[in-house]
């Protein structure tokens, strides 16, 4: 809701400055001339003035726009022996008084390398130069047919560059194109994505330091394969326990631990202030009811087998764990959609784009069917996506000793209740970052990662959401400020404003007992800022292919 009313503002302020600004710049492709890309060769260049642009909202982090000016400038490169054709697209402020001097290169969302004008839009509303990529293949969030030859083979440089290639090569141009428009290099550069585009932020910050000033990477996709895969979990938990569970039994489930465990931060709002400390066991629950559809349901042992194990995460049929779960008051019915029909038949149905990465890529079968999917078989997979695409999906790489010595920073915030990428997954990176690199308070120095109560995927959910995480990095990165908390807001069931300050990870929120429940002012931060003691983790993949 702020974002979009700032934005809105900004669009609003710029269309004036636009009518009366002396400075416009010249937009025609004969003033650009051919960016040097390492290890690309620059095919065109097209050069175009675009005024009174609409651009869709991509719901919860990018709204609707309309009434943009900018000078839009698309380059289209290959690397050499790829045959690929990729589109570098950057948005430029129409005149110097309009920018403000900065960068922004944006990220992509599911299968997508970037958004192109979605992802263009906020950041030209406030007045930065601002790239995306195609990576060389079609837009679509939700399909891999790209990744695959004609013949079904893969193509391995499109696969190259969606993993980090095309992002180096974003940023490269770019910054080339607004220093020929401009005719002075940006001041600061940054990268700012979510999820795939958080992703991408730390390919960027571990294998191409020194292109950027600062990264804003929330809720990022670490351990790509993973990640992915993890999505079927529920389904292979469901099996293995006997039972499906339906969207309504889900929701239940989750209420009794959020009503459990609302407490334990000292405020009950709606949340749970840090799922470590809710010792929630949903066998507790078995024979209580509950009436989904008018249907009176009793709560069996498999049922709750099957929540235990989708929140335990994904689990070897020998009970090692390998991936975090769901923290209890997650929602774990985004993806998946039971329903129970008249007579108590519980039925899967489709799962959408769970199925997509497994069917498409690792099994190339298009009768592959994820709800037939044994733990065995689930390994199995898991062990293939990391060995063959690991390589360039994956960023957890704990050593950012060549990003930290540039001085740039790194700024990460995850909602505790996001139900597609658990947040302990980005938990556990950064504590694998606290052992390589000196402890919590050397790796604060450079880099920082803030967890958000209640708050699920990039946004939504009853939690606060950082209302301006950007603007706290550039001031992390120009003025030195380095940022014990974040802004956050949102609204009540009722509408009425709920503020918080988000802590700095490792410390928890802790209601005052005094004041507004739904103001910062009564909430604090508890915690240590001494290193953690963190526990040694588990080779994981050597565990799994020995299992195999």
């Amino acid at each position: 809701m702020a974002l979009s009313l700032l934005l809105s503002l900004y669009v609003l302020l710029g269309a004036a400055a636009n009518e009366n600004s002396p400075r416009t710049q010249k937009c025609e492709t004969s003033i650009f001339t051919a960016p040097i890309v390492p290890g690309a060769e620059v095919l065109s260049i097209i050069a175009e003035e675009k005024r009174d642009i609409d651009t869709p909202a991509v719901p919860p982090s990018i709204p609707a726009l309309s009434g943009l000016n900018f000078c839009e400038v698309k380059v289209y490169l290959t690397h050499p022996g790829a045959n690929d054709k990729v589109l570098i697209q950057t948005w430029l402020p129409l005149s110097h008084d309009l920018w403000n001097g900065r960068f922004q290169a944006t990220g992509g969302g599911a299968w997508t390398t970037g958004m192109l004008d979605i992802a263009l839009a906020p950041p030209i509303v406030t007045g930065y130069a601002a790239s995306s990529t195609d990576g060389g293949h079609p837009f679509d969030f939700f399909s891999t047919d790209w990744m695959l030859n004609e013949d079904k083979s893969v193509n391995w440089d499109l696969v190259y560059n969606f993993g980090t290639r095309s992002l180096a090569d974003e940023v490269h141009v770019g910054k080339n194109v607004a220093e020929q428009f401009y005719g002075r290099k940006p001041d600061y550069s940054y990268w700012n994505g979510c999820s795939q585009g958080g992703r991408q932020g730390y390919a960027l910050a571990q294998r191409y330091p020194g292109l950027l000033d600062g990264v804003l990477a929330a809720a990022p996709a670490l351990k790509l394969t993973n990640v992915v895969l993890s999505g079927i979990w529920p389904i292979v938990a469901m099996n293995e326990a006997g039972t499906l569970i339906s969207n309504c039994e889900f929701d239940w489930f989750a209420s009794k631990a959020l009503e459990q465990c609302d407490i334990l931060d000292g405020g009950k709002d709606g949340t749970i202030g840090d799922p470590e400390d809710c010792v929630f066991d949903p066998f507790g629950l078995v024979g209580q009811k509950l009436t989904c559809s008018g249907r009176e349901i009793k709560v069996t042992k498999a049922m709750a087998d099957a929540v235990r194990r989708i929140h335990q995460g994904p689990t070897t049929p020998f009970g090692i764990n390998y991936f975090p779960g769901l923290p209890f008051g997650t929602p774990s019915n985004v993806f998946l959609n039971v329903t129970i029909d008249t007579n108590g038949i519980r039925k899967l149905n489709d799962p959408a784009v769970l199925d997509v990465f497994p069917r498409t890529i690792l099994l190339k079968d298009p009768n592959f069917d994820v709800s037939k999917v044994s733990a065995s078989d689930y390994v199995a997979l898991w062990v293939q996506a990391s060995e063959e695409y690991g390589w360039s999906f994956n960023t957890d790489n704990p050593d950012l000793s060549a990003f930290r010595d540039t001085g740039a920073k790194l700024l990460t915030w995850h909602g505790i209740t996001d139900p597609i990428i658990p947040y302990q997954n980005t938990v556990k990176y950064r504590q694998r970052v606290e052992r390589e690199m000196g402890g919590s308070d050397a790796v604060d120095e450079f880099y920082r990662l803030f967890l958000a109560p209640g708050v699920q995927h990039c946004g939504l959910g009853p939690g606060a959401i950082p209302k301006d995480p950007l603007e706290s990095l550039i001031d992390w990165v120009e003025k030195g400020e380095a940022p014990d908390t974040l802004a956050a807001e949102t609204q009540d069931h009722e509408g009425y404003l709920v503020t918080r300050e988000l802590c700095r990870y490792p410390r928890t929120p802790k209601y005052l007992g005094i004041g507004d429940i739904n103001r910062a002012s009564s909430w604090g931060c508890e915690g240590v800022d001494d290193d953690k003691v963190v526990q040694q983790e588990v080779d994981v993949e050597r565990h799994l292919k020995d299992e195999l």
